[in-house]
């Protein structure tokens, strides 16, 4: 075995040596096991950001207890239950939204960490931009999103579970537009501080 001095920042150290201390490792072991896994993980064009943002991403979705299904047919099943008892559909989606908000506050305790939480996970998702600005009159915000569904059914969905969000987070839909997987609204903060 090769041994090698490396420079590390003193905060970095002390991390590192807590965490194999943690998990029982030598600090040798744990720092051949992080950088050989880093190697291959940069071998195959991944960088250290996307594999913190991918465990990040995993363990949020563990919370959910959630599965990955292929979009279309998760668009198919959304429409087939739209046209069989729309209200009941939209319903469950507004359930879910208030239910997730719970959980998603943990990550993302305001909205401008929802979206960067948002960004993190577009990678995994079929959602390919979800953007807040704030409009000029500052009591309003403008919500943006892009691949929420292939289907306006499954867009519609999308709006019910982000208004359920939005509203978990203080916030309530004064004005929307919707398009095939296209999502723009308008809300504002029901409190006066955001």
């Amino acid at each position: 075995m090769t041994r090698t001095n490396i420079s590390v920042d003193h905060g970095i150290f002390e991390e590192f040596s807590l965490e194999a201390k943690r998990q029982d490792k030598s600090l040798s072991a744990f720092a051949n096991e992080s950088l050989s896994t880093m190697a291959r993980i940069s071998a195959g064009g991944g960088n250290p950001p996307d594999l913190y943002r991918l465990w990040t991403s995993v363990a949020l979705m563990k919370q959910f207890d959630a599965i990955t299904l292929p979009s279309d047919f998760v668009d198919d099943l959304i429409a087939e239950q739209y046209a069989v008892d729309k209200e009941k559909l939209l319903s469950k989606f507004r359930s879910l939204g208030s239910r997730l908000v719970v959980v998603l506050k943990i990550a993302a305790e305001d909205l401008n960490e929802l979206a960067r939480l948002a960004s993190d996970f577009a990678w995994l998702l079929p959602l390919k931009q979800f953007k807040i600005t704030r409009v000029s009159d500052g009591e309003t915000i403008e919500i943006g999103v892009v691949g929420a569904g292939r289907k306006i059914e499954s867009t519609e969905c999308s709006f019910e579970f982000l208004q359920s969000i939005l509203s978990g987070y203080g916030w309530t839909v004064t004005k929307h537009e919707l398009g095939v997987g296209t999502i723009r609204a308008w809300a504002s903060k029901r409190s006066s501080k955001w």
